[in-house]
C-alpha cells in the first residue's frame, strides 16, 4: 500500500489556511535526499514555513515535497522525500500532528527475489495539543 503521508500532509496543510493559520512541516534532515541548507538545521530537523506567502514554485507530489524559500534573505531550494516529513503545525496555535521517520527507499534495484511487503515498519503519528 502507499503511504498516505502526502494526502494527510496536504490536507493539514490546506485545513490550517482555510483556518487562517500559518502552516509550518517539519523535516527530518538526516535522511537520505533532504536538500536544506544546514546551518539552519538544529537537532537533525529544520521547521519550515510553507504558507503561500512564505514559498514560490511549491510542489508537493506522492513522493516529495520541494518549493523556495528565502533565509535572512538569501533564496535557498528545498527538496525533500515524503517520508522525512514528521510533523505539520500551526505556528501561535497549539495544534498539529508529528509523525515518526518513515523509511526512506533508494533507487529500486533489480533481484530475482520478491520483495517482503511486511519488512517495513508502519507509519506511526500521535496528535499534539
Amino acid at each position: 500500500m502507499k503511504s498516505f503521508r502526502s494526502y494527510f500532509v496536504n490536507a493539514l496543510i490546506e485545513w490550517l489556511l482555510d483556518n487562517d493559520c500559518i502552516p509550518h512541516i517539519v523535516l527530518q534532515c538526516d535522511l537520505p535526499n533532504v536538500s536544506v541548507p544546514e546551518e539552519f538545521v538544529r537537532d537533525n530537523r529544520l521547521v519550515l514555513n510553507v504558507a503561500p506567502s512564505a514559498v514560490h514554485n511549491f510542489s508537493l507530489s506522492k513522493t516529495m515535497i520541494e518549493f523556495d524559500t528565502r533565509f535572512n534573505g538569501v533564496s535557498h531550494h528545498i527538496s525533500a522525500p515524503i517520508g522525512s516529513i514528521v510533523g505539520v503545525c500551526a505556528r501561535g496555535h497549539s495544534v498539529g500532528v508529528m509523525f515518526e521517520p518513515e523509511e526512506i527507499e533508494e533507487e529500486p534495484t533489480v533481484t530475482g527475489d520478491a520483495p517482503d511487503v511486511h519488512a517495513r515498519a508502519r507509519s506511526k503519528f500521535r496528535f499534539v495539543e
